[in-house]
């Protein structure tokens, strides 16, 4: 039987609307611009992505962001449209508590997934840990997935920066999956950065991403939770 739920695509359209409130003009927007090459070596299948996320903090420390992206592996039929809400409390510039809800269109089926997560940002160091629940909209493969990722960039390496993350899912048609990976980075002045990040998954194959990065404001408050920016090139 089809489940029915509040659509995710609703959910964002009402927070572009919340976002757009005259009243709301003064506080700042912020957010990231990307684009992605990539390529999973040992499948010869490449793959492109954009995302972009955008949202604002209120006087009181309430947030709101929206992502979308899309992308596209070779040798599937069509692209992967996402979208998603972070609803959060920012009781400082450090830290921010939050739940989210992403929707995603993907081959075979159709996901939702509601979460929670946490990010802490001291400048040089950055760290997010997050969990969710993914609902087949259409079937009975629900499941859980989680991640943390971590960044340092000092100012004494001049621009230089690292950065790792891991992710899980469960209870997939095809079971589990995971993936752990390293990165580099580059930034500029203008905001803008490059970076390179190869990725291995629990099926032993290499995965390797070139991104280009554009920050607004302070840039994202939390990082994307969707499939193609957590698992890329799986």
């Amino acid at each position: 039987m089809t489940k029915t739920h509040p659509s995710p695509y609703l959910a964002a359209a009402l927070a572009l609307t919340v976002l757009a409130f005259p009243a709301q003009a003064e506080n700042t927007l912020h957010g990231e611009l990307s684009f992605e090459l990539g390529r999973n070596v040992d499948k010869s299948r490449n793959f492109k992505h954009i995302a972009t996320s955008l949202g604002t903090t209120f006087a009181n420390g309430v947030g709101l962001q929206l992502d979308l992206s899309v992308g596209k592996y070779e040798q599937v039929t069509s692209t992967q449209p996402t979208a998603g809400i972070h609803v959060y409390y920012a009781p400082s510039d450090d830290w921010a508590i939050g739940a989210f809800l992403v929707g995603e269109d993907q081959r075979p089926g159709n996901y939702a997934y509601f979460g929670v997560e946490a990010a802490y940002d001291s400048g040089p160091f950055q760290a997010e840990i997050y969990a969710a629940y993914r609902d087949d909209r259409a079937a009975t493969f629900d499941g859980e997935r989680f991640g943390i990722e971590l960044a340092y960039a000092p100012e004494t390496w001049s621009g230089f920066g690292l950065f790792g993350a891991a992710h899980a899912e469960s209870g997939l048609p095809t079971g589990s999956k995971s993936i752990a990976y390293l990165g580099a980075e580059y930034g500029f002045k203008n905001d803008t950065k490059v970076a390179m990040t190869v990725g291995q998954t629990d099926l032993s194959e290499t995965v390797v991403t070139l991104g280009y990065h554009i920050d607004f404001g302070r840039g994202a408050t939390f990082s994307r939770r969707h499939s193609q920016g957590v698992f890329d090139g799986y």
